[in-house]
């Protein structure tokens, strides 16, 4: 009678080691699910758009253009595109969605030449309202958090004065 009462006690553990194990996963899979920014999978939601802009940079509008150090913002992608002739002589065409709340209306990138970065904000009767507190560098890391996803960046391609972008 006593082997069959602790063959019983066994089966009650293992099944209450089960049910705790279960448990605690479902827990830990709904705590890593709410610290993701209410995104999907971890990842931020901006939609695509069709991207396919060529510039000319013997243009006056773009001239610019032709020094590392010069931007442009341009129509196109999500809120708009900026190309960035950075400092290392690359182009980069970066989507001007902030990754962090990208839903907001706020939430637009502009260039802070002060300090050789992006910022996440926009500016309102001539005076700088932040959004949040997200920077980037010019190619569209994250610098400062709140953001943890770079930049979307489109495809770039230079085919002498003509900079065609694309995604």
């Amino acid at each position: 009678m006593q082997a069959s009462t602790a063959a019983n006690q066994g089966r009650v553990f293992t099944r209450m080691n089960k049910l705790l194990f279960v448990s605690v996963l479902f827990g830990l899979m709904a705590w890593s699910s709410s610290c993701d920014d209410n995104s999907p999978n971890g990842q931020v939601f901006i939609p695509d758009v069709p991207v396919n802009i060529t510039i000319n940079t013997d243009l006056p509008l773009h001239f610019h253009l032709k020094n590392p150090g010069q931007y442009s913002y341009l129509d196109g992608g999500n809120r708009g595109v900026l190309l960035i002739h950075n400092f290392d002589d690359q182009f980069y065409a970066l989507e001007r969605t902030c990754t962090f709340e990208s839903d907001l209306s706020c939430a637009v990138i502009h260039v802070d030449s002060s300090n050789f970065q992006l910022r996440c904000g926009q500016y309102t009767d001539g005076k700088w309202a932040s959004c949040c507190a997200s920077k980037y560098a010019f190619d569209g890391n994250v610098l400062e958090a709140p953001a943890r996803f770079p930049l979307r960046q489109y495809a770039v391609l230079v085919n002498g004065s003509l900079i065609t972008i694309r995604n």
